[in-house]
């Protein structure tokens, strides 16, 4: 199972993009899709990884799921930020997915903690929807992925508070 979310609500922008800092609402926003991670897919609180963009109000946003969510991993990754290229991010998913299961250590659940539009793009990458689906702060969307295929189907879309 993937899940890709958004990160929360941020700061208005000012010099620096990669400075945003989460706003009280931002976090309150991700501790309540932590708790719709928990009572819809995640009962056990486990995470196998989470791969965070490098920005702070993403690295925010895993800090604040990590209070409710253990994650057995984290990595930042410098290909999830807001141009990342969605081919690159679905190949890099799925070559890592594939080399975990090789090992004997399949990843049941993994995180990313992006932005948009790149977070929009890759939803419709890896799951051929197709829909450019808008997310809000703290949106999540989660995709059944097959390996074999490389590709998954949208199962829901949690549109934050």
């Amino acid at each position: 199972m993937l899940f890709i979310m958004r990160h929360g609500e941020a700061e208005p922008p000012r010099f620096d993009d990669k400075s945003r800092q989460l706003t009280d609402n931002g976090r309150k926003q991700v501790t309540l899709a932590a708790q719709w991670l928990i009572d819809t897919y995640c009962d056990n609180r486990t995470i196998d990884l989470a791969l965070v963009s490098p920005y702070r109000r993403t690295r925010q946003s895993f800090d604040m799921l990590s209070l409710d969510i253990a994650f057995n991993a984290m990595e930042i990754s410098e290909d999830i930020t807001p141009d990342g290229d969605p081919e690159l991010v679905s190949d890099y998913l799925a070559a890592r997915i594939s080399s975990a299961q090789a090992k004997g250590k399949p990843i049941q659940r993994l995180m990313l903690v992006s932005h948009m539009p790149l977070v929009s793009y890759l939803v419709d990458t890896l799951s051929d929807a197709y829909t450019t689906s808008l997310f809000a702060t703290a949106s999540v969307a989660v995709i059944r992925y097959s390996v074999a295929d490389g590709k998954g189907s949208l199962q829901a879309h949690y549109q934050g508070r």
